[in-house]
């Protein structure tokens, strides 16, 4: 994370994407994803590599980052349909700024 926010400008702003630690994250991107539905070859994801939201919070604070806002990101396979949310127990989406 630091190697990143060294590269930002003061203002600048960082946006990342990842997979809460959580059950709901468990079964639909491993379980789900991976061994039902065979979107992603098994193996793709590994549950000890999600971050947790609240743990991300903690490694851009360290970095000297602020975060600005959390989404949810949800996704529904058999429609290909996307959408923002407020639910973070899945997918989650997070816009960090390097102070001024």
């Amino acid at each position: 994370m630091q190697a990143l926010a060294d590269l930002l400008k003061p203002g600048g702003k960082l946006v990342l994407s990842t997979l809460n630690r959580s059950p709901q994250a468990f079964v639909g991107a491993i379980v789900g994803a991976e061994y039902l539905l065979r979107l992603l070859p098994r193996g793709t994801h590994h549950y000890a590599r999600f971050i947790r939201p609240s743990e991300l919070a903690g490694m851009l604070r360290a970095a000297g980052l602020e975060l600005v806002e959390l989404a949810g990101l949800g996704y529904e396979p058999f429609t290909r349909r996307a959408w923002v949310s407020a639910r973070v127990d899945v997918n989650y989406i997070a816009l960090a700024r390097k102070p001024e």
